[in-house]
């Protein structure tokens, strides 16, 4: 069954949020077995969801403790007010 990951946070600056958003893009084009993603954007705020799709739990899981992931979260922490927010979804879409 699909898992449906999110990544939540909000970003210290305007300049931040930019500089997030295409780390994310940069992220995201590197990982294997992603079903989907989107990059959402508060629209005049500065939060930032970037929601991931996995063909299972398990492949969601091994994303999330994987060196790619945790370099990721130690290149971007810095640019957010307080710590990343994660949540996960059976997709039912299917």
């Amino acid at each position: 069954m699909r898992t449906t990951r999110m990544l939540i946070a909000e970003v210290v600056s305007d300049d931040l949020l930019k500089q997030i958003v295409a780390e994310m893009k940069e992220h995201i084009a590197t990982l294997q077995g992603l079903v989907g993603h989107s990059i959402l954007v508060e629209e005049g705020g500065r939060m930032v969801i970037l929601i991931t799709d996995w063909p299972n739990r398990q492949d969601c899981v091994t994303y999330h403790s994987s060196r790619a992931y945790r370099q990721f979260i130690a290149g971007t922490q810095h640019m957010l007010v307080g710590d990343y927010v994660v949540k996960l979804f059976i997709n039912r879409a299917e």
